[in-house]
């Protein structure tokens, strides 16, 4: 009895390591129809370290491609290493295609050894029926693989941002950016003001907020709520290289994720418009014994100097908002200072300011704008 039971757990154990080790074939054992999530990721430990994820899957009905790259930054690479992202609807053909270059590779059980060092590409085939564990997969030859990198690639490119135009106004002053791509790159104007280049750096930022957001997912959101006397009100463009395009507006009444998303994209407009107006500040008039400058960080701190005689090195937080520089002193005064933002100067708001230390400065005179040689800006 005992014999017969060891022969029967021996064959049982057999029998599941041989489905363990099941080779699935797609296109033969697992139809197109079925494969449900698709990853591919490849991560390299080179210098500077490099990440790209490729994501193909079915969602409410929706066939999806997302993309994403990391670059730079430390290794392991993290989110605020995005230099790029996405996620956009496929067409049929689109599908068809994808799934054509998985045709004849293999889906096996998972493995959890990983290679110390390994930059992959590791792929995960999620189907109907792989029961949770058998999901590693390998394409049939190089040949498709680079087919399917090439396919990645198109699909990643031509789904790039060309404009983007957001509003918000109601019971805070009115605010518009437009951002929108030219053969040199992103430019962005704010409300009236003239265009200017918008970093590459704050695009990648913008992007990681349509993403997470799913702004895409606002498209014909048009609502309003006639019941609120007093409130807020938004619109929303996007248009992609691809031909997709996002509208959507909304008065007192908002889509999934509003709150979190208009406060990403203010906050990286705030962050241009304070890289654009950082730089050192020369007082028009006289300072104390000697030049007065103002220098407003990128970072949102400042620091002032009234000139040779005065020994105290004025220093805080500062922010814009809406044409107004708002300085907080935190270097030893209780103080806070207000600016009109004009053309290459500050011009400084007697009432709602307090005084400097030693300097007298008076309502409306300026600072102007110094070059990196210290010469006024023209």
């Amino acid at each position: 009895m005992r014999h017969r039971f060891a022969v029967l757990l021996v064959l049982l154990l057999c029998g599941i390591a041989v489905c363990a080790q099941a080779e699935y074939v797609v296109g033969t054992d697992i139809a197109g129809k079925d494969i449900t999530d698709f990853y591919y990721t490849l991560s390299a430990s080179t210098y500077p370290p490099v990440y790209q994820r490729y994501r193909f899957c079915r969602e409410n009905g929706k066939k999806l491609f997302y993309h994403e790259s990391r670059q730079g930054g430390g290794w392991p690479q993290t989110e605020e290493d995005i230099v790029a992202s996405g996620t956009r609807e496929l067409t049929e053909k689109e599908w068809s295609a994808f799934v054509s270059c998985l045709r004849g590779g293999t889906v096996t059980g998972r493995s959890d050894e990983v290679i110390d060092g390994d930059e992959g590409p590791w792929m995960y085939l999620y189907w109907t029926g792989d029961e949770g564990t058998i999901q590693e997969f390998r394409f049939a030859s190089p040949a498709e693989e680079n087919e399917f990198i090439e396919l990645c690639s198109s699909l990643a490119q031509n789904h790039i941002l060309t404009y983007f135009r957001f509003s918000r106004g109601g019971y805070m002053v009115p605010q518009s950016w437009e951002i929108t791509l030219h053969n040199g790159g992103y430019t962005i104007q704010r409300n009236d003001d003239e265009p200017r280049v918008f970093d590459a750096d704050l695009v990648a930022e913008l992007l990681k907020v349509i993403e997470s957001n799913n702004l895409e997912s606002w498209n014909g959101f048009h609502e309003s709520d006639p019941d609120v006397l007093d409130g807020e009100g938004f619109m929303l463009e996007m248009r992609f290289a691809d031909g997709t395009s996002v509208y959507a507006s909304g008065d007192n009444a908002f889509p999934d994720n509003y709150s979190g998303a208009s406060d990403g994209i203010e906050a990286i407009m705030e962050k241009e418009e304070m890289c654009r107006i950082a730089g050192t500040y020369r007082y028009e008039g006289e300072g104390f014994g000697g030049d007065f400058t103002i220098t407003l960080n990128p970072d949102g701190t400042y620091t002032f100097y009234e000139g040779p005689l005065s020994s105290y090195i004025g220093g805080g937080t500062w922010y814009v908002y809406y044409r107004t520089v708002y300085m907080t002193e935190t270097n030893g005064y209780d103080l806070q200072f207000m600016f009109d933002l004009q053309d290459d100067a500050l011009a400084y708001y007697a009432v709602g300011s307090d005084a400097f230390p030693y300097a007298e400065v008076s309502d409306g005179e300026r600072f102007m704008r110094q070059d990196m040689s210290g010469a006024q800006a023209e």
